[in-house]
């Protein structure tokens, strides 16, 4: 983990999103990231134990679906069995120059096409340290109201 951009905590893992062949039809190669950085692992060791301690709470106990022991190994156990939850964003860069690899201008305009906008998270430079609906939703309505005027 290390300090994001707006001072929250950021995953130091990172998965990629891959063209799989030149065919526009042929889905993308997605690779989540696994948690695999030691300061990482022990982020998640410490809420997975905060987590059993809710778990194996006295007002808890009885609604459980699963016994609430500690694995073993707890890193392995995550190593093996952690997943992300994609929010996917940053695919799109936005910037001036598409020689420096901006896709989309800072009005969502794709560079080298005429009225063709990008207005979702894909646009994003980084990840927020919370859910990107809502940031989603703030850069649609704002670009839509540049789009329109």
């Amino acid at each position: 983990m290390k300090a994001g951009a707006s001072g929250g905590i950021s995953a130091e893992s990172r998965g990629h999103v891959r063209q799989r062949s030149a065919a526009p039809t042929d889905p993308p190669l997605i690779t989540l990231p696994r948690p695999t950085a030691a300061a990482g692992l022990a982020r998640l060791a410490e809420g997975y134990k905060r987590a059993l301690n809710v778990l194996n709470s006295h007002d808890i106990r009885d609604f459980r679906s699963t016994d609430g022991a500690m694995p073993a190994d707890l890193h392995e156990h995550i190593r093996t069995e952690a997943f992300s939850v994609p929010h996917l964003v940053g695919t799109c860069a936005m910037g001036i120059d598409p020689e420096d690899g901006a896709v989309v201008d800072p009005s969502g305009r794709v560079h080298g096409t005429e009225r063709l906008f990008v207005a979702d998270a894909s646009i994003m430079p980084n990840v927020p340290s919370g859910f990107t609906h809502f940031p989603t939703i703030m850069i649609a309505e704002r670009l839509v109201e540049q789009v329109a005027a």
